[in-house]
């Protein structure tokens, strides 16, 4: 009976157990073909527009600090960038990402296919950084990027590495303001208040994979005279610049 007793109390603990060990690092948001563009490596861009519609399970306590951040922002424009690839024969992809991420002035070079004009810009118009401090696991820095049609936006970037992982996060420092953008109406309208518009990218070592996640946001008004602008200026660059960042990796 003792030993009845003993399997008993193990089985429940393993029933209970279960669910931590069985969690997936992405929840049931991602449809199946959408999971397996991600088997094959595909690059995954989510226009989501709904913090409830987040892929990302809170698989580890940094996965679970972004889906707070995201949570607490609650933006009515959201997009997700996602893929996976396997770990073997990128160890050092969380320094290679540090590196790339860090070159704020290269981020003007990148290239940004206008949907609306058809034709290609410069990801950013300027991009220059103010100070920077550097640690052995952090970078902290305070830089200004330009973006059409916001002009430029003060912005605090920071970049947390560890072993297997490496966290980036962008959030301007003033309020974004719509400049030239054509529309009289909304020039000089505030889309954003300070600390209102946020970018993340989070690698991580995921089993016998690497999750490269990004994810951009802004809690900006959801009225038709400002979407477009928005979702063409600051979703599409979002995807851009991840998109970009996970092909250098490659």
């Amino acid at each position: 009976m003792k030993n009845i007793a003993k399997y008993i109390s193990i089985l429940i603990i393993c029933i209970f157990a279960l669910p931590v060990f069985a969690q997936q690092t992405f929840n049931s948001n991602l449809s199946a073909s959408e999971l397996n563009q991600l088997e094959a490596q595909q690059v995954l861009i989510r226009n989501i527009g709904d913090y409830k519609k987040i892929s990302l399970n809170p698989v580890n306590k940094t996965a679970n600090h972004l889906i707070n951040t995201i949570k607490e922002l609650k933006p009515p424009y959201l997009v997700e960038i996602i893929q996976k690839i396997p770990y073997a024969g990128n160890e050092q992809i969380f320094n290679t990402l540090r590196k790339e991420l860090t070159d704020v002035e290269g981020y003007v070079g990148i290239p940004y296919y206008g949907e609306r004009t058809g034709k290609w810009y410069k990801l950013y118009s300027s991009a220059v950084i103010d100070s920077k401090t550097v640690e052995k696991a952090k970078t902290d820095m305070q830089a200004r990027l330009e973006m059409a049609p916001f002009g430029i936006i003060p912005t605090h970037i920071t970049i947390l590495q560890g072993k297997t992982e490496l966290y980036y996060e962008s959030i301007n420092t003033e309020p974004v303001k719509i400049q030239d953008s054509g529309v009289k109406i909304v020039d000089g309208m505030t889309c954003a208040k300070t600390g209102k518009m946020k970018s993340f990218v989070y690698a991580f070592k995921d089993g016998d994979s690497i999750i490269l996640y990004g994810i951009g946001g802004v809690d900006a008004p959801n009225v038709p005279v400002l979407k477009s602008k928005i979702d063409n200026s600051f979703i599409n660059r979002v995807t851009t610049f991840c998109k970009f960042i996970f092909e250098k990796l490659q």
